[in-house]
């Protein structure tokens, strides 16, 4: 293994982590609608 290489490994596993929880907590933020049956039927997804 190259000098340094799992000191890589590490941070880009932690960036990874980072990247993960942030868009976790922009999915549970989201707010998705839909209709259908010309406004007869509606949903909301949260």
């Amino acid at each position: 293994m190259m000098k340094g290489g799992l000191g890589n490994i590490m941070k880009q596993a932690q960036k990874m982590q980072e990247n993960l929880q942030k868009a976790q907590t922009e999915i549970a933020a989201m707010e998705i609608d839909g209709e259908a049956g010309g406004g007869l039927v509606s949903v909301t997804i949260t």
